[in-house]
């Protein structure tokens, strides 16, 4: 049975090769076969092509990006000469000057003295510091490759469009180019925005360090320490723990950023839990200052003739350091560095301006018929002061030095009555003036919009 399954299906076989044969030997095979063939591979051969243009494309499109062309436009038959502008921020520093300044950038030496001597009209140039600040806009020749491959760059091709020199956050001078090539200048004040701003603390490292580092400026903290020199020995009196307070003017530019401190309007020093508290009032357009009650607190004499100085020897009966014995001291020694300036504790008359002893260089100043003072071991006079100078009260004397007997630079400062040497310390000295009548009712009003402001203002110190 299956020899017999196997012959037909070898039958069947053999009859399927000869119908594909008779079919292959037919007429219109070959035509329709050769159609089919060239029509795949036209499809096919189509879209390969499309694929070698695409690659092709994109090959050359990364060969542009990393071969970038260069064109030499500076040296075309046009004579076309192409320029990019530029700003550039310059802090000045020690030994700089502004010729130096734009030489440097690649100014031509004619445009940059053309832009001193314009400046010179409004500003002496040599004055700028390393406070001061140049911001230059300026233009300045595209550099280009050569046929060479070679970079060609445009030195000396600078040329300044405007000039700006700030000298404060107030003042700027500003130096344009005109037209015809030539410069000039203008001074240019800047508006500042006026706030009051309101500090309260608690010292612990001294006065002056703890309101400077509270963020009050330097210089409204000197004043603060001048307006309470009449009355506060602030050696010895100031304790840690004590607190103070100050409302003073504020400046600040455009941005907001604070540039300096003006007038102080209220200043309050609580010493061992009592406070004393000082007003500015206008008097004839002028800051003056006053206690609560109207009281210039200008008195007479000042008790400290110097600032930032500690007390290393005070009055009476001491060893002497260089004699080696006993002797009256007659003053009040205060440490301080070599040329800190010495105040006159007093308006008065020198009457005496030389060399005297072991007090080394000395000055004696007259005040009334009753008092004097004296300072001792200075290092230098003020040229400008003599025999007879008329001197007003805070005026600099002398410079603090080590002169005459003396083992390290300190003032030795002393307040004589009717000729006797006393205590400095203990010395009551007199107001100078009390406001009176309509001066006293402008004063009490300055005093009211004062106080709104120390309950309105919020502190600037964050506890």
């Amino acid at each position: 049975m299956k020899e017999i399954l196997k012959k037909i299906r070898k039958v069947k076989s053999l009859k399927l090769l000869v119908l594909i044969d008779l079919i292959i030997s037919h007429y219109l095979f070959k035509p329709i076969a050769i159609s089919i063939i060239v029509s795949f591979f036209a499809v096919q051969g189509f879209k390969i092509l499309q694929d070698f243009v695409s690659n092709y494309n994109y090959v050359s499109d990364l060969k542009k990006k990393a071969n970038s062309i260069k064109i030499n436009i500076l040296k075309s038959k046009n004579g076309v000469d192409i320029y990019e502008e530029q700003i550039v921020d310059y802090q000045v520093k020690k030994g700089d000057t502004v010729l130096k300044i734009l030489l440097d950038l690649g100014v031509s030496e004619a445009d940059a003295f053309s832009i001193l001597e314009a400046t010179k009209k409004v500003y002496n140039p040599k004055l700028i510091n390393n406070k001061s600040s140049l911001t230059i806009k300026y233009k300045a020749k595209v550099d280009y490759e050569d046929d060479s491959g070679s970079i060609e760059d445009s030195k000396k091709d600078v040329v300044v469009i405007e000039m700006e020199i700030s000298l404060s956050p107030e003042l700027e001078i500003k130096v344009s180019r005109k037209e015809d090539g030539t410069y000039e200048s203008k001074e240019i004040k800047l508006a500042l925005t006026k706030n009051v701003t309101k500090y309260y603390g608690e010292l612990n490292s001294g006065l002056f360090v703890d309101g400077v580092q509270a963020g009050i400026s330097p210089n409204a903290m000197m004043n603060m320490i001048n307006l309470y020199s009449y009355d506060v020995d602030f050696q010895r009196d100031i304790k840690k723990g004590d607190k103070f307070e100050m409302v003073v003017e504020s400046f600040y530019t455009k941005e907001g950023k604070k540039v300096k401190d003006g007038n102080i309007l209220f200043t309050s020093l609580v010493i061992q839990g009592k406070p004393i508290e000082i007003y500015m009032h206008l008097v004839n357009n002028k800051p003056e200052y006053f206690d609560a009650k109207g009281n210039s607190v200008r008195k007479s004499l000042l008790k400290t003739p110097i600032n930032g100085a500690r007390v290393s020897s005070g009055f009476g009966v001491r060893r002497h350091p260089i004699l080696g014995y006993s002797r009256m001291h007659k003053g009040i020694d205060f440490a301080a560095p070599s040329g800190t300036p010495i105040f006159a504790a007093g308006s008065g008359t020198i009457t005496y301006y030389s060399v005297k002893g072991g007090y080394g260089n000395f000055v004696q100043i007259k005040h009334n018929n009753d008092y004097s003072t004296a300072y001792g071991h200075a290092s230098r006079f003020v040229k400008k002061l003599r025999l007879g100078s008329k001197v007003k009260q805070g005026d600099v004397v002398a410079y603090v030095g080590s002169t005459g007997r003396s083992t390290g630079p300190h003032l030795h400062f002393e307040v004589l009555y009717k000729g006797m040497a006393i205590n400095p310390a203990k010395v009551k000295a007199t107001s100078g003036s009390r406001l009176g009548g309509k001066e006293l009712s402008r004063f009490k009003a300055a005093k009211e919009e004062i106080d709104r402001y120390r309950k309105n203002v919020p502190n600037q110190i964050k506890n």
